[in-house]
């Protein structure tokens, strides 16, 4: 025993109930889990009185985390909690972040008593002088114990490397673990040792007597029984409280990690999400609204990154290339070198092309294929065999500085060079002779030249700010400079077409050029941070990209000028060039960050698909029971079917309100659909007909605003302008009793209970604008809610019936409990304008609100928490909200005429769906435990 163990025998123990939970915490990695294992039981057992779970009651946490500010809170509350710190030190251990930082810990609040150690492998060698272990003699120390004076004196440590399988019952095993036992009973090893012995015997004498007496025996047995199948069910309980917590946690870091990862990777950020949402038997509200948000982002993507960047090039790399047949990938960089690549698996194919011995800065490939041309700083362009690597003839000289851009004609028979000493070279290709003088443009510099679709054009960047148009085949300038960029022009690109010239430079802007008048098209297309280096149109000419060296991507709409979703990111550093496949699908990036990274534009993912046909705002909406229809109602006069699954209108709409309609509704059998208008009438319609049924339902004296069926589907429910709210035979048409009054202003919706025992509604214009009726005596039931200050104009209830929503005039939603007729919590506020709808989802979890000021939300029903940010799409006020049956969709209507279906942005499996193409197993599992498993089926 060390000097350190025998002064931790003189200290008193301290007491164990009072101030601590744990009289150990063991640290150790995952790999030595059957050491850990071994000496946890072995600190249980020895010294254990007879009658006792445990000796000694230890912390060991089953697994190797990895470094989270939840998880990490959790260990450090039990090390805190704790008497005692053993350490397991191992080779894995020295190489584990998770153990040093559990030490340094330690070692912070605690210092170096009451620290104990157990070697299961390596080296372990004490440097008296310095007051710490040897690094440079131990294999198995950790960082933190081997800054000098970290330890006063050496530390207490057993050796167990030969000991496994590490069972207490083995004699030697058991004697290293008295000995690690001994100063956290606060005993010397002898007195410890002489109990535990006494012990043993103590229980074989009761177990001698026991087998004396049959009825002893039994009683005993059943008592043991007793007491261990409490133990074991606490064990259990424990197990699964553990459990719980660690997946909280887990779940609580993803959610983290993806919120953090939405800016820069949004198919990450969702893969983060699904798996923090599956991480719990009931997802938190924190991996809900992480889903929300990343799925946002990820619809919002106009293109998602392969899952791997092509690397190689050991600097920048400056131009990228497909070839004609989309098969193949050149880069240019920096480093001197031209690189081909397999575009399908991004994996390099064969050996790097020296091009230049200073730098390559564009890459072309002949129309055929055949041929790739390069550029560089030695002031030559270079014709090689791109099956092959070799070099075609001899270089092509003549530039009296360095080669900025090369590139083809359509037909192949022309090759045109830019160089910084301000001239455009024409060549043939098959021969290596320039054609014709110099063109000379920029007295400075020339920073790029494109080919027109048929070769009968060339355009040309200069450093002087200008683009210019030439003739190829007499050299001649065409028309007068293309003036407006106020910075050196980068790059320019032709339409597929040949009738739109763009241009992109050191101003940040992207400027179009009708290239036979030389006037610009439209405004500047503004939206990266300082210079735009390389432009590139779309095969069919619909679509720009541009690389700013703001390390982001854009596309754009060339016709509109707006860019289309949001930037790509995800390259480190400026974005050099971007080139598009032949048929458009893919996009290739250069960057400064020393790699190539391609992009998939096919993966667009709208969040919400839109319905058109309404020729004026759409007041309402609603699925059939079994989800086969949806059914508006809007202020043009018609019912509208829809097909929700395709989304095409079923059918002709159906009139016969002489006014708006303001809401529809229908039977829970889906048989019949109910329509509420302005005209004062509610009618009764046949859904797969189209036909009413019955003469319509008179009696409010003005507009109706909302109308529901009971639950089971023999009453209608109605509000109007009137103030009033009326109940109808659903079979028959007649009203049922008189209406109910109280409301003092319009009553703007109406919903009945589950059960259909109650009825809620909601007025505006109204100091209590929410009431609850009792439909067995027709009154009300107590009060009306109080809580809003100004007119509310929804409400529903949960599917289980223990909540109520509204959504009010003043911006806000509230939740009640309709038991006790009181608000739950505070009111949810995000909205900026009145709040038109409100629904729960079938399983009642989340809870949707729609708002004049033309959003949807979406709030966890629970803790009342919003779920992401806000859905936009409308471009009016939305006035309905509704789930269908299954929960899969969300639909909305609005002030824009339109209908809306939303993807399932809350849903685990959707988001797998959308995220694993583009995410690696092994870039998800970095952000959670190395033992945890996920879910999804990643693209590896």
């Amino acid at each position: 025993m060390c000097a350190q163990a025998a002064a931790a025998l003189e200290q008193p123990a301290r007491g164990r109930g009072a101030s601590f939970d744990y009289d150990a915490f063991i640290s150790y990695n995952h790999r030595d889990r059957p050491v850990a294992a071994g000496i946890q039981k072995g600190l249980h057992r020895i010294g254990r009185r007879v009658g006792h779970l445990h000796a000694l009651r230890v912390f060991r946490d089953a697994t190797d985390l990895t470094a989270s500010p939840d998880l990490w809170g959790k260990v450090t509350e039990a090390m805190d909690r704790a008497r005692f710190l053993v350490v397991v030190l191992s080779p894995h251990a020295a190489a584990s972040t998770w153990v040093d930082k559990e030490v340094a810990h330690w070692l912070a609040r605690r210092g170096p008593d009451h620290l104990l150690f157990v070697v299961s492998g390596g080296r372990l060698t004490w440097d008296e002088k310095t007051g710490r272990f040897d690094p440079d003699r131990s294999d198995v120390t950790l960082p933190a114990l081997t800054r000098p004076g970290v330890l006063a004196t050496e530390p207490f440590y057993v050796d167990v490397t030969e000991d496994a399988p590490w069972d207490p019952r083995a004699p030697m095993f058991r004697e290293k673990v008295t000995d690690l036992a001994a100063p956290i009973h606060g005993k010397p090893k002898s007195e410890l040792a002489g109990e535990d012995l006494r012990e043993q015997r103590r229980f074989r004498r009761l177990r001698r007597a026991a087998v004396l007496g049959l009825a002893l025996l039994t009683v005993i047995a059943l008592a043991a029984a007793t007491i261990a199948l409490d133990q074991r069910r606490e064990a259990r309980l424990q197990q699964r409280e553990a459990e719980r917590q660690r997946n909280e946690a887990v779940a609580l870091a993803l959610a983290a990690a993806s919120r953090d990862a939405v800016p820069g990777n949004a198919a990450l950020a969702l893969a983060l999400a699904a798996e923090s949402s599956r991480a719990t038997p009931a997802p938190l509200w924190q991996a809900t609204s992480a889903l929300v948000n990343a799925r946002s982002a990820f619809g919002e993507a106009p293109g998602q990154q392969a899952p791997t960047p092509l690397t190689g090039h050991t600097d920048w790399v400056n131009d990228v290339t497909f070839s004609p047949d989309g098969a193949r990938l050149a880069s240019a960089s920096m480093d001197g070198t031209v690189r081909l690549w397999d575009s399908a698996t991004g994996r390099q194919v064969g050996e790097p092309i020296t091009a230049d011995p200073d730098a390559v800065y564009s890459v072309a490939f002949s129309p055929d294929g055949a041929r790739l041309a390069t550029a560089g700083f030695d002031h030559t362009v270079r014709l090689w065999d791109p099956a092959t690597g070799t070099e075609i003839g001899e270089p092509l000289t003549g530039h009296a500085d360095r080669v900025n851009a090369v590139t083809f004609s359509p037909e192949g028979n022309l090759l045109a060079s830019a160089s910084w000493d301000g001239t455009v070279r024409l060549w043939d290709p098959a021969t290596g002779r320039q054609l014709g003088e110099p063109i000379t443009g920029d007295p400075d510099a020339v920073s790029d030249v494109a080919f027109n679709s048929d070769g009968t054009v060339l355009a040309t960047a200069g450093a002087d700010r200008t683009v210019r148009v030439w003739d190829p085949a007499t050299g001649a300038q065409i028309g007068e400079p293309l003036i407006g960029h106020t910075d050196w022009v980068a790059d320019v690109a032709f339409r597929p077409d040949g009738a739109v010239l763009v241009s992109v430079g050191g101003d940040a802007t992207v400027r179009l050029w009708d290239p036979a008048t030389g006037r610009p098209i439209g405004a500047p297309l503004i939206g990266h941070i300082g210079t735009v280096p390389s432009v590139a149109f779309a095969p069919d000419g619909t679509r720009l990209a541009t690389a700013g060296d703001d390390t982001t991507v854009r596309l754009w709409d060339p016709a509109t000028g707006r860019s289309l979703g949001e930037p790509l990111t995800g390259h480190n550093g400026g974005v050099n060039a971007v080139a598009f496949t032949r048929d458009g699908t893919r996009l290739a990036t250069a960057g400064d960050d020393d790699t190539v990274r391609l992009w998939d534009l096919t993966t667009a993912a709208p969040l919400g698909e839109s319905l058109t046909g309404h020729t004026d705002l759409v007041n309402d909406v609603a699925f059939r029971p079994d989800g086969s229809l949806l059914a508006t109602g809007g202020r043009d006069g018609t019912m509208r079917l829809w097909n929700p699954a395709t989304g095409r209108q079923v059918g002709e709409p159906l009139t016969g309100h002489t006014g708006a309609v303001g809401a529809v509704a229908f039977s829970p059998d889906g048989a019949r659909l109910a329509t509420a208008g302005g005209d004062g009438t509610v009618r009764l319609w046949d859904p797969d007909t189209g036909q009413p049924t019955g003469a319509p339902l008179t009696g409010h004296t003005d507009g109706v605003f909302d109308v529901e069926f009971s639950p089971d589907g023999t009453r209608l429910a109605t509000a109007g302008m009137d103030k009033t709210v009326r109940l109808w035979d659903s079979i028959g048409g007649l009203p049922i009793g008189e209406p109910l009054t109280g409301h003092t202003g319009p009553v703007y919706s109406v919903a009945f209970s589950p059960d259909g025992t109650r009825l809620a509604t909601a007025g505006v214009f109204d100091d209590k604008p929410v009431r609850l009726w009792d439909l067995t005596a027709d009154r009300l039931v107590g009060e009306p809610l109080i809580g809003h200050t100004r007119g509310a104009a929804a409400v529903t209830f949960s599917p289980d019936g223990t909540m109520l929503a509204t959504g009010s005039a003043n911006h806000t939603v509230r939740l009640w409990n309709p038991a006790t007729r009181q608000s739950t919590g505070a009111p949810l506020i995000g909205h900026s304008e009145w709040v038109a709808d409100v629904a729960f989802s079938p399983d009642g979890a989340l809870l949707a609100s729609a708002a004049d000021d033309g959003t949807v939300r979406l709030w966890d029903s629970t803790t009342g928490r919003p779920l992401g940010e806000s859905l936009t799409g409308h471009t009016g006020g939305v006035y309905a909200v509704t789930f269908s049956p299954d929960g899969t969709l969300l639909a909305t209507a609005g002030a824009d005429h339109t209908v809306r279906l939303w993807d399932r942005l809350w849903d685990a499996n959707r988001a797998c769906e959308l995220a694993a193409p583009f995410v690696t197993r092994d870039r998800v599992q970095a952000y959670a435990p190395s033992d945890w498993k996920m879910t999804c089926r990643y693209v590896d």
